[in-house]
């Protein structure tokens, strides 16, 4: 049985011009392991898409 627990982003508000857009960007992303720093975690999001959010919910997995 797996016990590690990892973050992941959900509910992610993507800023989009166009509404197609959303359809190629993820609904949630998993964090990587030991990011816990919200503003890491937004740059990471937007770094790994090429878009901008205007936020986002953390759970844990």
């Amino acid at each position: 049985m797996d016990t590690n627990r990892y973050l992941k982003a959900v509910n992610i508000e993507w800023d989009v011009d166009l509404a197609e857009d959303l359809d190629s960007l993820p609904k949630e992303v998993q964090i990587p392991d030991g990011m816990t720093d919200t503003e890491e975690i937004s740059d990471y999001l937007s770094n790994l898409t090429g878009f901008c959010h205007r936020g986002f919910g953390l759970k844990e997995t």
